[in-house]
């Protein structure tokens, strides 16, 4: 979101907003609070008596209430029209023991301010309008009491209009405070990644390295000895099957280090590789700015592909894959479609397809992923990943990549693709 952008109460009035505000709300009405207790007292003075005092009890609650429990019922006091039309009658009515005397002025401004944090500046001034007219008559006959009314008046209309400004800037500091946290919740990630990737090349990759040595040569040793058939098959298949989980252990590390660059190229071999495997061909279609998204995504990305392509060939019975990246104001969707078995009724489909630790990866980038029956049979798996945090990650190159079998090129920026990995 861009910070300058002027957001409406509706859009604005969120559990971030609500806690972003808090402070600046309970000291307004603080501040009124303290100046019932003056009108009680003017009131008691002025001759008003009990009259007076039941206008000050009638407003405390209008302070009061929110300045206690406003974290956790903020957001039912700005979006009820009924309280804050309630609060405007209830204003005007706490000014009466305050008729003539400048504490008036400091809770109609008070008041007006603590309106514009939440109501948005068109709102709160219309809110404050009958503050400002009260003002303008309540003073003394003359013009030093209308010089008087007019300043407090014009006074109310500033502090709308700061206390409207004072919660844009507190909106926007909590924005930038949540994404410089995620950031650091990203840093903090791919240095983990990182260290696993230190320890795993230290310690499995290398005895991996070794094994797989070992058992070519204990295979090649029992051949040229003569020894059965048999038993030197068995060696040969030993040794496949360590060099195979050294090759994967490889390919582990890779993905922990986030070698790669961009998005489009990296999930087209991800789904090559899938094919090679599997035999079942897959589509790779990407949208313009997809390699943009930044680093931390992109290999949130191509592990979100990886866990979904897997669940096809355990679950699905597929004949064809389609996968479908697109970005929409910095946000990554990831679509998996399949032409297999779908979604069997009274089978959950967290359970089926094993979503839990896609659904994680997703809630992680402030995103989410959902499963539905594809339009035509199969299942459909889009995934939601939320733009990357200032600060994080740099993003790859721009532009995208297209991969078709065994080859990689460069196409025109801004234009979408389809590779197709058969």
């Amino acid at each position: 979101m861009n910070f300058s952008e002027r957001l409406s109460p509706a859009q604005a009035m969120d559990a971030a907003t609500q806690r972003a505000i808090g402070p600046a709300v309970r000291l307004l009405c603080q501040v009124r609070l303290a100046v019932l207790v003056f009108a009680m007292v003017l009131a008691l003075l002025d001759g008003m008596g009990w009259l007076g005092v039941f206008l000050v009890v009638l407003a405390a609650p209008f302070s009061f209430v929110p300045a206690l429990n406003w974290d956790t019922r903020g957001r039912v006091y700005a979006r009820n029209g009924i309280l804050l039309a309630g609060d405007t009658a209830v204003a005007v009515v706490a000014l009466l023991p305050l008729a003539g005397s400048p504490l008036m002025a400091v809770y109609a401004a008070a008041t007006a301010a603590l309106w514009g944090l939440f109501a948005g500046l068109r709102l709160s001034l219309i809110m404050a309008a009958p503050l400002c007219l009260y003002q303008v008559t309540a003073y003394q006959d003359g013009w030093r009491g209308l010089i008087t009314g007019v300043a407090g008046a014009a006074l109310t209309v500033v502090m709308t209009w700061t206390g409207t400004h004072l919660g844009r800037r507190l909106r926007r500091q909590s924005l930038l405070s949540a994404k410089l946290a995620a950031a650091r919740e990203e840093q903090a990630a791919l240095a983990e990644r990182l260290r696993l990737a230190r320890d795993l090349h230290d310690t499995v990759a290398g005895d991996l390295a070794g094994l797989a040595l070992t058992a070519r040569g204990l295979a090649d040793r029992l051949d040229r000895e003569g020894v059965r058939p048999g038993t030197v098959e068995v060696a040969r298949g030993l040794s496949g099957a360590v060099a195979t989980a050294h090759q994967h252990t490889r390919r582990a590390l890779g993905e922990l280090r986030d070698e790669r660059d961009g998005t489009a190229g990296p999930v087209a071999e991800v789904a090559r590789r899938w094919t090679d495997r599997t035999g079942v061909p897959a589509a790779v279609v990407v949208g313009p700015g997809v390699d943009e998204v930044g680093a931390g995504r992109a290999q949130h990305a191509r592990a979100v592909v990886t866990e979904l392509l897997e669940n096809v060939r355990k679950h699905a019975a597929a004949s064809r894959v389609e996968i479908t990246l697109t970005v929409t104001d910095g946000t990554l969707e990831v679509l998996v479609s399949d032409d297999g078995v779908g979604l069997t009724s009274g089978t959950p489909p967290g359970r089926r397809y094993g979503m839990r630790g896609v659904r994680e990866r997703a809630q992680l980038c402030r995103g989410d992923a959902t499963w539905h029956p594809g339009p035509d049979g199969g299942t459909a798996v889009r995934v939601v990943l939320a733009a990357e945090p200032p600060g994080a990650a740099g993003a790859g190159p721009g532009g995208t990549i297209a991969v078709g079998p065994g080859r990689a090129g460069r196409a025109p920026t801004g234009r979408p693709w389809t590779a197709e990995v058969a």
